[in-house]
C-alpha cells in the first residue's frame, strides 16, 4: 500500500506502508530517488490535491532546499520557476503514459524530446568511490538541482525501478506513486483509489445499461 505524505517543504511524498508485491531486485523499500522524483510532480494540483506549491521563486527555493537539492542561499528566478514547471510537466506526462491516462500516449512523444534536450542544460558527472559509481550534479544552484533530479531517475533506471514510476489513474488523484505490483501493472497508487475506480465504471456500466433499454 502506498501513503502520500507532506514534508517540510509542502511537497506531498510517496511511501510504502505495507508488504507489496515483489520489486527489481536489490530496490529498498524507501528509496531516497523515487521520493524525492515523485515529491516533485506532486507539486502541481492534480486530482483533488493541493494547489500549487512552486508557485514563485520563493517556494521552489523552499522546496528545493527542502529536498537537499540546493543550499538555501541558491539565488532562483521566475525562469527557474517556468523551468521546473516544464520539468515537471514532462515527468508527469511519462508518469502518466505508464498508467494509460487519457491523452498521455499524443504527449509522450514531445516530453521525451523535451526531456532529452534539458539533459545537456542539466550535465551529470559520475561520482567514482571504492564503494560504487553514480551519477551527481555538475554544477551548483537550481540548475544542479534540476540536475539532481535527472540523477535521481537516472539511479531508478540503473536499478531498474523507472518504469515503476507511474502517476495514479484515478481522476480524483493523479497522484506520483511507486508501483510495487510484481509485474509492473498496477494504475493506481493504493486500494482506495482502485476502489473508486471500480465504483464508477460499475455505475456508468449501470447507467449505460439503463439508456440503452430506454432508447
Amino acid at each position: 500500500m502506498q501513503q502520500h505524505v507532506a514534508d517540510a517543504s509542502g511537497a506531498r511524498r510517496t511511501r510504502s506502508t505495507g508488504t507489496g508485491a515483489g520489486t527489481s531486485a536489490g530496490l529498498s523499500e524507501l528509496c531516497e530517488s523515487s521520493d524525492v522524483l515523485l515529491g516533485f510532480v506532486n507539486t502541481t494540483p492534480h486530482g483533488s490535491g493541493p494547489v500549487e506549491l512552486l508557485g514563485d521563486s520563493a517556494s521552489l527555493n523552499a522546496w528545493l532546499t527542502g529536498a537537499g537539492l540546493m543550499a538555501a542561499d541558491a539565488a532562483v528566478t521566475r525562469a527557474d520557476v517556468v523551468a521546473a514547471h516544464e520539468l515537471r510537466s514532462a515527468l508527469r506526462t511519462v508518469f502518466l503514459s505508464r498508467s494509460g491516462c487519457e491523452g498521455s500516449a499524443d504527449r509522450l512523444p514531445e516530453a521525451e524530446q523535451y526531456l532529452a534536450r534539458i539533459a545537456e542544460r542539466y550535465p551529470l558527472t559520475l561520482r567514482i568511490t571504492a564503494e560504487g559509481c553514480r551519477p551527481v550534479p555538475a554544477r551548483a544552484g537550481v540548475l544542479g538541482a534540476f540536475a539532481g533530479l535527472l540523477a535521481a531517475a537516472a539511479d531508478l533506471a540503473s536499478r531498474g525501478a523507472w518504469l515503476r514510476m507511474k502517476i495514479c489513474k484515478n481522476p480524483t488523484c493523479y497522484s506520483g506513486f511507486f508501483d510495487r505490483t510484481r509485474n509492473t501493472s498496477g494504475p493506481y497508487c493504493g486500494t482506495a483509489c482502485s476502489s473508486q475506480a471500480a465504483q464508477r465504471a460499475y455505475r456508468n456500466r449501470i447507467k449505460d445499461a439503463s439508456c440503452a433499454q430506454a432508447s
